[in-house]
């Protein structure tokens, strides 16, 4: 443990907490900790809970680690350690988050988009770096992702690279909450899957159980799914539809090892994931169709993982 860099350390922030995670190099997890965001309180506060956080878990292992990694969800300008764009977190934005949380830690951060650190996660711990081209397609609140090419993270020319969930998959189609139309988010994000249930259900003519709930959670449209309740099959079939369009396109594009479906929609693939194989099967470039895998992440926490294993790579 007192190697150079064999610490990893991952901070993963959300609107609501922030969690810090020490891992090894096999991605094991050593000690992990939360601390609340706060995002009201300003990003100063925040630089300063989290380097309490921080201090407290590393003198808890009795180790440092050399280099940090900050993940966040937004629009992250990675060279320049900063949100530019962030929903949850609008006070963050144009804050120098790496500059600050550097000095804070006294040593090297770097700052990278919460989906990019999943797909991290995906192709170094739950793939075991075997592929070299993975794509990561988060799907939870909204729809994100992250992609690592010849075991590189590839974030392209402004860092805002794997904007999956604004793929256009309907020309026209229903309204996204980034202000635009068609984008596979709404009809895969959260929003989006009630919408469809919600639709399907006011068309049918019948008030169902969840059609009358206030807060529809999709984890409840996948309970009735699996209990063969026909509304909840009929929007499953249909995110499934739209995942197919952003995967073909995916794997037409950057014809990748595997793609896996990340975030707390993932447990619900069982009931989209037919329609993606079967949209799939009538492509006829076979080669890349024939080579990719579709799996779905067995891990919830992929984001701090992630972002702690970035933290042991030369120059992260």
């Amino acid at each position: 443990m007192s190697g150079a860099r064999r610490l990893g350390l991952g901070i993963d922030t959300g609107g609501t907490n922030t969690k810090i995670v020490l891992v090894a190099e096999s991605g094991k997890i050593l000690h992990s900790a939360q601390v609340p965001t706060l995002p009201t309180k300003g990003p100063g506060a925040f630089i300063k809970r989290v380097a309490a956080g921080v201090r407290k878990s590393e003198k808890f292992l009795g180790a440092r680690a050399e280099f940090a990694c900050l993940a966040v969800a937004g629009d992250v300008d990675a060279a320049e350690g900063r949100l530019r764009r962030s929903p949850n977190l609008p006070a963050f934005e144009k804050f120098p988050l790496r500059e600050r949380l550097s000095r804070a830690l006294a040593r090297g951060v770097c700052v990278h988009n919460d989906a990019n650190m999943a797909a991290w996660a995906c192709y170094a711990l739950e793939l075991k770096r075997r592929y070299a081209h993975v794509v990561a397609l988060t799907m939870g609140t909204g729809v994100g992702g992250g992609v690592v090419l010849g075991g590189t993270l590839h974030t392209g020319a402004t860092g805002s690279a794997a904007e999956i969930g604004h793929m256009r998959v309907s020309f026209g189609g229903a309204a996204c909450r980034c202000g635009a139309d068609g984008c596979l988010e709404a009809y895969a994000g959260k929003y989006g899957i009630v919408r469809i249930y919600r639709s399907l259900a006011a068309a049918s003519g019948v008030k169902t159980r969840l059609s009358r709930l206030k807060n529809l959670e999709p984890e409840q449209i996948a309970r009735a799914g699996a209990a063969k309740d026909v509304i909840a099959r009929e929007t499953w079939k249909e995110v499934g539809r739209a995942v197919s369009v952003g995967i073909i396109n995916l794997v037409y594009l950057l014809n990748p090892d595997a793609i896996m479906i990340v975030g707390g929609v993932a447990k619900a693939s069982g009931l989209f994931m037919p329609e993606v194989r079967k949209s799939m099967s009538k492509e006829s470039f076979r080669a890349p169709f024939g080579r990719v895998r579709i799996l779905a992440a067995k891990r919830d926490d992929l984001g701090s993982l992630g972002a702690a294993l970035y933290s042991l790579e030369p120059g992260p």
